[in-house]
Order: structure tokens, then C-alpha cells, then sequence
């Protein structure tokens, strides 16, 4: 059973995502990184890997707890106006987040 679901796990780091994005996947863990110019973008394209993340794992009769799932936008100034995050998984808005600045950028 762990080798059929680790080479599922395998099939979702091989779907096809945006150039800017990196999925990196160590034992049940997932991390997709996503860039982009401006929060908001970053925010659009999450949404967009998010949502294949949805759909790979109903596909494949798995789940994303997104109680335990997490986002941090990381820039390299300090934000002027600092706003909700809004990444969804599952249709729902209730990822944890945060901003942080990039260590040793002081611009």
C-alpha cells in the first residue's frame, strides 16, 4: 500500500505546472513555491496549483488537510500595505499565512 501511494505522490509532483512554480515533495509532505511580481499574482497562480492539487488528489481518493496547511509569502521589501493572504484549498480560505521579509534585504 505505501508504494502504491508513494508513486502517487510521485505522479503529482509530475503534473504540469506553471513555469514559475516548484513542487517539492519529501514523504507525506508538499510544498509548491510560486513567483511572482506582486502579491497578488502570487496569490492568482497559487490558486491555480492549488487547484490541480485539489483535483489530483480527488482523483486519486486522497486529501490536503488544509487545517494543517500553510502559506507565507516572502518578499524582498517590506510591504506598504499588508493584506489578507487569499490562497484556498478545498474551496475554502482558512490557510494560515503570513508575510515575511527575505533576511538581509533592507531596501
Amino acid at each position: 500500500m505505501i508504494t502504491s501511494t508513494l508513486l502517487n505522490y510521485n505522479s503529482l509532483r509530475n503534473l504540469e505546472y506553471r513555469q514559475n512554480t516548484k513542487v517539492i515533495a519529501y514523504a507525506d509532505d508538499l510544498m509548491i513555491l510560486v513567483k511572482g511580481s506582486n502579491q497578488v499574482e502570487v496569490e492568482n497562480y497559487a490558486n491555480i496549483e492549488a487547484q490541480k492539487v485539489a483535483n489530483w488528489a480527488r482523483n486519486n481518493k486522497m486529501s490536503f488537510n488544509d487545517q494543517k496547511s500553510k502559506v507565507m509569502i516572502i518578499t524582498k521589501k517590506k510591504p506598504k500595505n499588508r493584506r489578507e493572504i487569499k490562497i484556498f484549498l478545498n474551496n475554502k480560505n482558512n490557510i494560515t499565512g503570513r508575510h515575511d521579509k527575505l533576511p538581509g534585504h533592507y531596501h
